[in-house]
């Protein structure tokens, strides 16, 4: 499991059914900050979230 996942997979599990508004206010804090190189990641976790929610039976 890489660090994108690992992150996706630890929101879930803390935040649940917010997990993915929770990645998408960090995406767009660093956005906001001109953090590319964050906001990427957050980018990358928010579609990895997306991906477990359309098939949570994949993890």
């Amino acid at each position: 499991m890489n660090s994108v996942e690992q992150i996706a997979q630890d929101l879930i599990s803390q935040y649940g059914d917010d997990a993915q508004a929770i990645a998408m206010l960090r995406a767009a804090e660093f956005a906001a900050s001109m953090n590319t190189e964050e906001w990427k990641i957050w980018e990358a976790v928010l579609i990895q979230i997306e991906q477990i929610n359309a098939n949570p039976s994949i993890n």
